[in-house]
């Protein structure tokens, strides 16, 4: 069995934010975080299909669409840290120090374990088959 992690950030997008906010611009404001939201969250999509697929090699075949991509129809799985599968905000002090997140990606931890950027997200990945979301 494996157990990996990672952390992803969008950086960039509070401070277009913040222009588009001195401009009254609230609509791309909003755009501009909620895309930053997104491109995060896809990014950790890929990381999560590259580690199956190519680095860990445990499911070199799989071809999954998007519904079954949504479905989790995919081997392993990959918690975050304050989902349901996950509430526990604290292991984050330990994937941080584990991976030197703030070191080697720039992604920092507030004293309330808030991520900063905002837009990021962290995860644990596990690889046996049999894994599965239990919340």
């Amino acid at each position: 069995d494996n157990l990996g992690m990672f952390t992803v950030g969008c950086f960039g997008a509070e401070e277009l934010a913040a222009e588009y906010e001195a401009d009254n611009d609230d609509y791309n404001k909003i755009m501009a975080l909620a895309l930053a939201d997104r491109l995060v969250e896809a990014f950790a999509e890929k990381l999560h299909r590259d580690i199956r697929v190519n680095h860990w090699g445990y499911a070199p075949s799989e071809e999954l669409d998007v519904e079954n991509l949504l479905k989790v129809e995919y081997d392993g799985i990959r918690p975050a840290p304050g989902y349901p599968s996950q509430p526990d905000h604290t292991e984050k002090h330990a994937m941080w120090r584990l991976m030197d997140c703030e070191a080697r990606c720039g992604v920092q931890l507030s004293e309330s374990l808030a991520m900063s950027p905002a837009a990021s997200v962290c995860a644990l990945v596990f690889a046996h088959p049999q894994s599965e979301y239990f919340a």
